[in-house]
């Protein structure tokens, strides 16, 4: 009765950055604290520690969910990626299969401040959130608002 009711949340380990290179992960033990995963950019598998790769390994953000962040569509961040605007992300391809046709592009934390200092440099900083706002976003914080006696909601931050 007690063990169903307490269900721990593990942390999603199926893609990540760890010292700027994406891996996706094969098999986690946390039993015997290891890791199994796919480097992309080495094109082999690596074993790591599982605290290790818990303490320091950055999240992977999809394009969909960048977008999502950043106000934005989808294929608006593609089209940067494809005339040039912004770096290519990191791609995830079929394991064993580099040159397949399907792909997935994976952003870390730095690329998506990137496109969002492109957004505003480039005036299309239409309903894109600020950079304090991208940072709460991101960071999970708790972004508070107030609204003013015009109707519009400023945003009011917390002291930490």
């Amino acid at each position: 009765m007690a063990r169903s009711k307490r269900v721990r949340v593990q942390k999603k380990f199926l893609y990540f950055f760890l010292d700027d290179k994406l891996h996706k992960s094969l098999r986690v033990s946390r039993a015997r604290d290891e890791i199994v995963a796919w480097c992309y950019p080495d094109e082999r598998r690596v074993m790591y520690s599982y605290s290790l790769v818990n303490k320091h390994m950055k999240k992977a953000y999809s394009l969909k969910e960048s977008a999502e962040l950043l106000n934005k569509h989808k294929i608006t961040i593609e089209d940067y990626i494809l005339e040039g605007k912004i770096k290519k992300p990191n791609r995830a391809y079929p394991i064993g299969n580099k040159e397949s046709k399907w792909s997935k592009y994976f952003l870390q934390d730095k690329d998506i401040f990137q496109i969002h200092q492109y957004i505003i440099e480039d005036g299309y900083s239409k309903n894109t959130p600020s950079k304090t706002e991208l940072q709460a976003l991101l960071n999970h914080n708790m972004i508070l608002y107030t609204k003013s006696s015009d109707g519009k909601f400023i945003p009011v931050w917390k002291a930490e």
